[in-house]
C-alpha cells in the first residue's frame, strides 16, 4: 500500500465510497480523486476499481503518485490540437479558439478534453499564469462553444500588463469610463427574431444601444448582477433571424447569451438560453479585439 504525506492511516478500517475516503484522507477534492481513478491511478486489491467502489474493511488501497495530477506533466495527455495563430509577438500571441474547444480544463479530470491550455502546453510548453498551470498564459476565456479571438501571454511581464487592462475595465465604475479603457472585445451574434424580439429591435431608435441590466447565468452558482453589452449595429435581418455586432463593457459568463434571449433573441445554436433541443453550432464569435500593448502601439485584429 502506498501512503503519501498529508494522509491518514490508508490501512485502517474504514467502510465506504473509495473517492469518499480518499478525500478524507487526503486534502484534495472527489472530483480529484476521480481523475486518478479513471486513470486507473487507485487500486484495490490489486484492481483496477471505479470511483463508487465500496470499501470493505480488508481492502488493500494501493494509490498512484499524486504529485504527478499536480503539475503541469499532465497535460500530457491533453489533445494535440491544432488552433490558428493569427499574430504572434515575441511576448503574446492572438489565437482563433475553434468551436467546441475548452479555453482550459476546470480541473485536472478534463484534461483529455481539447483546450487551448493543452495546445498551448504542446505548443509553447512554460507559459506564465495569474491561476494555476490549468490556466497557463490565458488573460481571458472564451466558453467552450464560443469561437474566436483569444490574448495569450507569453512572458511574465505581458500577463502583468494584459491583467492591468482586463482589471481597469473591470473596475470601471461609469459606462464612459468602461469605453475609454484600452482594452475592447467586440463579438458577432446570429440570433433567432422571435415576436419579442422584432418588438425589442423596433423600440431601438439608433445605434449603437446599450443593455444595461442583470445577468442571472445558468450556473451552479446563480450570478445577478448588472452586466453591460453594447449592440453596435445591425448586420443582417431576415424574417427569421438577425446578426448583430457587439461590444461587452462588462464580460461575465454568458453575458451576451443572457442579454439576447432575455429580449426574446435567442443566439443560433445556444440550446442553454434558448431552445435546448438546439444541435446547430452556437453563432457567437469574438471577431475583433483592439488593445494597446506595453509598447504603447495601439493593435487592432479582426476576422
Amino acid at each position: 500500500m502506498t501512503i503519501y504525506e498529508g494522509a491518514g492511516d490508508l490501512s485502517a478500517p474504514k467502510e465506504g465510497r473509495i473517492d469518499t475516503r480518499l478525500s478524507k484522507e487526503f486534502s484534495y477534492s472527489r472530483s480529484f480523486f476521480h481523475h486518478i481513478i479513471s486513470r486507473g491511478g487507485v487500486k484495490v486489491n490489486n484492481k483496477v476499481i471505479k470511483k463508487s467502489y465500496q470499501l470493505k474493511n480488508n481492502d488493500q488501497i494501493d494509490i498512484d503518485n499524486i504529485t504527478r495530477y499536480l503539475s503541469p506533466v499532465v497535460l500530457n495527455e491533453a489533445p494535440n490540437i491544432d488552433i490558428p495563430v493569427l499574430l504572434e509577438k515575441d511576448d503574446y500571441l492572438i489565437i482563433n479558439k475553434p468551436k467546441g474547444v475548452l479555453s482550459h480544463p476546470k480541473t485536472v479530470r478534463e484534461v483529455d478534453e481539447a483546450s487551448v491550455v493543452g495546445f498551448l502546453y504542446h505548443t509553447y510548453k512554460n507559459l506564465p499564469t495569474i491561476w494555476n498551470f490549468i490556466r497557463a498564459g490565458l488573460i481571458h476565456r472564451l466558453d467552450k462553444n464560443t469561437d474566436g479571438l483569444m490574448i495569450i501571454a507569453k512572458t511574465e511581464k505581458w500577463l502583468e500588463h494584459f491583467k492591468k487592462l482586463f482589471q481597469a475595465k473591470s473596475e470601471s465604475k461609469s459606462i464612459d469610463d468602461k469605453e475609454q479603457t484600452e482594452l475592447k472585445k467586440f463579438y458577432r451574434a446570429t440570433s433567432y427574431l422571435t415576436p419579442e424580439g422584432k418588438d425589442f429591435i423596433e423600440n431601438i431608435t439608433e445605434f449603437p444601444y446599450i443593455i444595461e441590466e442583470p445577468v442571472i447565468a445558468k450556473l451552479p452558482h446563480t450570478i445577478s448582477k448588472i452586466w453591460i453589452t453594447k449592440i453596435m449595429e445591425i448586420v443582417k435581418q431576415t424574417d427569421t433571424t438577425i446578426t448583430f455586432n457587439l461590444e461587452i463593457l462588462t464580460g461575465r459568463t454568458h453575458q451576451i447569451r443572457y442579454h439576447l434571449s432575455h429580449h426574446g433573441l435567442p443566439i443560433v445554436g445556444d440550446y442553454l438560453y434558448g431552445d435546448p433541443k438546439e444541435t446547430t453550432p452556437m453563432q457567437l464569435t469574438a471577431y475583433k479585439l483592439v488593445f494597446r500593448d506595453p509598447e504603447n502601439e495601439l493593435v487592432t485584429i479582426e476576422i
